[in-house]
């Protein structure tokens, strides 16, 4: 169960974060505009600690729904996306 709903999450960020989709929200002047936003930078959030949540959920169960490894990579995934997030908003 915590396992699906990770799935969404993930794929529910990568959509969100997704180039075709940035390219496609573009400006004129190829400027991003829907993740930079402030309603689309607490999407981004919002997606990640969901994420978070739900990982360490499936680390407390003792990672039954899925293997150690993985998890630790989508994690990792997700903090790098915060970072870039946080980096992008501080320039």
């Amino acid at each position: 169960m915590f396992m699906e709903k990770l799935i969404r999450e993930t794929e529910r960020l990568s959509l969100i974060c997704s180039m075709l989709d940035t390219m496609r929200r573009a400006d004129a002047d190829r400027n991003a505009r829907g993740w930079t936003s402030p309603i689309g930078m607490l999407k981004i959030t919002r997606c990640c600690a969901m994420i978070s949540e739900l990982g360490t959920s499936i680390a407390k169960a003792g990672y039954r729904e899925c293997d150690r490894q993985s998890l630790e990579e989508i994690m990792r995934e997700t903090r790098q996306v915060l970072h870039l997030l946080n980096a992008r908003a501080t320039t």
